[in-house]
């Protein structure tokens, strides 16, 4: 049983709390919750974010506004630096979206502090380029800046005009009242200690213990933007989480199906298809939710914990294991068709 599963990684100290749905193209399967939060509390989703911001240029792809060749640059214009025009001159948006424009992983761009094409082309200086994929979530900032350049609109508005109005799905970018969600994190000490590995002064950091709730963790995305990036910033419920993966189930969209289908290493447009997304893609996001779905077998899993919230002092552990074990029992059940 999915409770029994859920409960058993919560008593090995992988989260606080936990909630997860499995379902079929138009039906919950099973659902179940672990945990002191409540089963519709939101969910910092952390990287799953990228997902959102993948939906919204799907849909301008699908309005022949955008295309995956599009070369990045001319919808940046902003960025024009002499590195970043070497570097990304010839980076188009599918190359973003998979992880393989070269960029580097990760930059505390709040330790810095600095206009963003300021900062941006000091990495492109000073940073050697990648080989094949990397996941970055720079690539996501960038992909966010890229619609607001296209449409006019904050990602902030683009998903309460898209996701939320025009799909119907209650998604949005925090903040939002810490009652209502599960806590997220006990300060920054992870990014806290990235940055002194790379030697990098911040000293705005929330206080190492501090429950947070209703504030994202991602410190670029919090300290930086503000708490809205392509790259995370997104708050949801399970329940919500799964209206959008079924719309994906469902979708005849040209761009949208394309997106699920692309394979480039282990990466789709947007989606990551490695094994631990058997026969179908998904997200993995840092505070330790997830997302699943399967065309081939028409279901899709939905898991939000938060492994970074461990009250008790324990460290917090790669949330994988427990993903995994949820993913192999839902594919079972639906191929042997007990739901």
């Amino acid at each position: 049983m999915l409770y029994d599963i859920l409960s058993t990684f919560r008593k090995k100290a992988y989260y606080d709390s936990a909630v997860c749905v499995i379902f079929d193209k138009t039906h919950p399967l099973e659902f179940s919750h672990v945990g002191p939060a409540s089963p519709d509390a939101l969910y910092d989703m952390a990287s799953v974010s990228k997902i959102i911001t993948t939906t919204l240029l799907l849909q301008l792809m699908d309005e022949g506004r955008l295309h995956v060749t599009d070369l990045c640059l001319p919808l940046l214009p902003f960025l024009a630096g002499p590195a970043t025009l070497r570097r990304l001159g010839s980076v188009t948006v599918g190359q973003l979206m998979t992880h393989t424009s070269g960029i580097l992983p990760w930059y505390p761009l709040y330790a810095d502090g600095r206009p963003f094409p300021v900062i941006f082309e000091m990495l492109m200086e000073t940073t050697p380029e990648e080989n094949g994929y990397a996941y970055s979530d720079l690539n996501y900032m960038l992909l966010g800046m890229i619609y607001t350049n296209l449409t006019g609109m904050s990602l902030r508005e683009g998903v309460e005009n898209t996701i939320a109005g025009q799909f119907g799905i209650p998604i949005g970018y925090g903040p939002v009242k810490p009652a209502q969600c599960a806590p997220c994190c006990l300060g920054n000490q992870i990014e806290k200690r990235m940055c002194a590995e790379r030697n990098l002064p911040f000293n705005g950091w929330r206080p190492d213990g501090t429950t947070v709730s209703g504030e994202c963790n991602d410190g670029n995305a919090f300290y930086y933007f503000n708490g809205v990036s392509g790259h995370a910033g997104i708050f949801s419920t399970a329940s919500s989480m799964m209206k959008l993966c079924q719309m994906y189930l469902n979708t005849d969209s040209p761009a949208f199906v394309n997106a699920m289908e692309t394979t480039v290493g282990e990466r789709g447009l947007g989606f990551d298809k490695s094994d631990l997304f058997k026969d179908g893609c998904g997200h993995t996001g840092f505070t330790g939710t997830s997302i699943y779905l399967s065309r081939k077998h028409e279901f899709g899993v939905v898991l939000l914990t938060n492994r970074l919230y461990l009250p008790g002092g324990q460290t917090p552990v790669n949330n994988s294991p427990c993903r995994r074990e949820v993913h192999s029992y839902a594919l079972k059940m639906v191929s042997t068709g007990i739901a």
